[in-house]
């Protein structure tokens, strides 16, 4: 075995050796191979005990048998404490039927004293299949994580449909309520918040488990972080210091920019959570070139990204809990402070983006979330202006198709408020009905993706060809998956996610009504 790839490479031992002088011997050869070594020398199991409460070694070095402790009770005793470490038998004399025994108990080799020569490869070879298995276990990891998200994401799709029209009633009669003055004004205004927080909580369930539709668009990492930092500034207060640190060249990423927006602000108020008392917040973006084994620690694949990392000098995360961090409902907030869907939420943006997150953290050093996105491979077009609040008004014909009569009539008041002429269909048939009856012109098919006996993209097709010139706005409660099952694609009509308030959908009507073309996908 050659030193070349071995120099300064650094060796934590363990040494499980009564004899000063075998350990030294045992040092001595590794040395004379390359390694650097970091050693310790027990002798007892009280000793060994007390050393693998620190499970940071790299290799464990067992003499087969100690006038008090032996290398079969350090392996009951590393087995019982379920760590990997590989654990080597070195002795003077054991029998083929022992060293059998010691393989089927843990021990990973076994060398003979007078053979230290063969003891750096057996170690090298080691340290090899250590890290494979290291590697293993974050891969399985990171698919029991997948398992769990999807587990949720069933749960939320076959509830959001119903539970986001649910909220699109509530919101949309609390605020058409307010428009004139009222005497539950206050009550209202309660209804409308609660409301708000339950949308909060179905959209959080399903960007988390990948099924949130998505606005994806191509934009610079840079001006969205340098855009939201006067927000960032009033969230976290005046006692932390903020420091922007970007990439030389636009930072251009092709995933939904409000969500990133959302990955941020929520990175942003966990370290704000962990500096009660201030310090300094660092958001830094960078390059990076990915190869397949850095790709592999990361889970992505390999490639173009940028880096986007959110630094604190708060408190910091322990290794158990950091493990859990990214589950769903985990927590470590006090009752009351945090429905623990927070980082679970951002892990679930980030892997729908086709990018990854990875966290660091030291207990009273600090954290950085380390966030990889894809870089784009094209420039980013130029914005479309955005529509004043008040621009929501218009008097243009909507064909509205809405199979659940309360969101029918609500839509319908809506537009009705807002200067629209609205007619009502309760299914695709009474729609076509419609369109090819109705005399005047119809300016805008605004109909729900999924219904009973068709599909809002079938539905758009036929109207088209009776009324090519008609533009189209969809809505729905569903998650993209169940809409893609329905002919729904993000390219050719606007789209307007349940639940949505009266003002949204106004200025989603004004917004698709304006557009110079019935191809762009324009997201709340």
């Amino acid at each position: 075995m050659g030193t070349q790839d071995q120099t300064d490479r650094k060796l934590k031992l363990l040494i499980v050796e009564d004899s000063e002088d075998d350990c030294l011997l045992v040092v001595y050869a590794l040395r004379q191979a390359g390694f650097r070594c970091d050693h310790t020398r027990i002798q007892s199991a009280g000793r060994f005990r007390e050393a693998l409460q620190n499970p940071d070694w790299d290799i464990i070095i067992s003499d087969y048998n100690l006038p008090d402790f032996s290398a079969p009770e350090a392996l009951a005793i590393l087995n019982e404490a379920k760590l990997d470490i590989p654990f080597i038998v070195i002795s003077g004399t054991v029998d083929e039927e022992t060293v059998i025994k010691l393989m089927k108990s843990g021990a990973r080799d076994c060398v003979m004293k007078d053979h230290l020569t063969r003891l750096p490869s057996a170690i090298e070879r080691e340290l090899k299949e250590a890290e494979a298995r290291r590697q293993l276990r974050r891969v399985e990891e990171q698919f029991r994580q997948a398992q769990k998200m999807e587990a949720i994401g069933r749960l939320a799709s076959g509830v959001a449909h119903d539970f986001n029209n649910l909220l699109t009633i509530i919101t949309g009669f609390a605020q058409l309520a307010l428009l004139e003055p009222n005497p539950a004004q206050s009550g209202l205004e309660q209804i409308l918040r609660a409301a708000e927080r339950a949308a909060v909580l179905t959209r959080q369930l399903l960007v988390f488990s990948r099924q949130q539709a998505l606005d994806v668009r191509v934009f610079d990492l840079n001006v969205l972080i340098h855009d939201l930092e006067k927000m960032i500034r009033r969230v976290i207060g005046e006692d932390v210091e903020i420091r922007t640190i970007f990439h030389d060249q636009e930072a251009l990423v092709k995933v939904d920019p409000n969500q990133i927006e959302q990955v941020v602000l929520n990175l942003v108020v966990n370290s704000r959570d962990a500096m009660p008392h201030g310090g300094t917040l660092t958001i830094e973006t960078q390059h990076l070139n990915l190869d397949a084994q850095v790709a592999g620690v990361f889970g992505c694949l390999p490639g173009s990204y940028f880096q986007m990392s959110v630094s604190d000098s708060g408190m910091g995360i322990d290794k158990a809990t950091l493990a859990k961090i990214f589950e769903p409902f985990f927590t470590t907030k006090s009752e009351g402070r945090g429905t623990g869907l927070g980082l679970s939420t951002v892990y679930g943006i980030v892997s729908q983006s086709g990018g990854a997150i990875r966290a660091y953290s030291e207990p009273d050093v600090g954290t950085t979330m380390r966030i990889l996105l894809p870089a784009a491979t094209e420039k980013a077009p130029a914005g479309n202006p955005i529509l004043e609040q008040g621009a929501q008004r218009g008097s243009e014909t909507v064909l509205l198709v809405e199979d659940d009569e309360t969101v029918l009539g609500l839509c319908s008041m809506v537009l009705q408020t807002h200067g629209y002429t609205v007619l009502e269909a309760e299914s695709a048939g009474a729609a076509i009905d419609i369109s090819r009856s109705y005399r005047g012109p119809i300016h805008l098919l605004l109909s729900d993706v999924v219904m009973p006996s068709s599909n809002g993209p079938a539905l758009s097709l036929e109207v088209r060809d009776a009324r090519p010139d008609i533009r189209t706005l969809f809505m729905s409660g569903y998650t993209e998956e169940t809409m893609n099952q329905h002919g729904f694609t993000s390219q050719g009509a606007g789209f307007i996610q349940k639940p949505f308030s009266a003002s949204a959908l106004a200025r989603k009507v004004r917004q698709v009504l304006d557009a110079g073309k019935n191809t762009a996908r324009i997201s709340v």
